[in-house]
């Protein structure tokens, strides 16, 4: 399992989990929690399953097969 979510997605991840968390605990909403925990899951394990069936990434080179690797410049002169 190779990672596809960026740096910035992981910790809006995180972020978003965690206020989700906190306001379930709050409010007793079971959903909330519910989704609280798979975001943040998501975040904490640099995969997200939904991105992965669809070939996606958020990273800026991820080797999918989906998505052209970055060609490397030749530099003969």
């Amino acid at each position: 399992m190779k990672s596809n979510i960026s740096q910035a997605d992981k910790l809006i991840r995180i972020a978003l989990g965690l206020l989700l968390g906190l306001i379930a605990v709050f409010t007793q909403v079971i959903w909330l929690g519910i989704a609280g925990i798979i975001i943040l899951a998501t975040g904490l394990i640099n995969y997200c399953p939904i991105y992965g069936i669809f070939g996606y990434s958020t990273r800026k080179y991820h080797a999918s097969p989906y998505h052209a690797k970055p060609k490397k410049k030749n530099n003969h002169h």
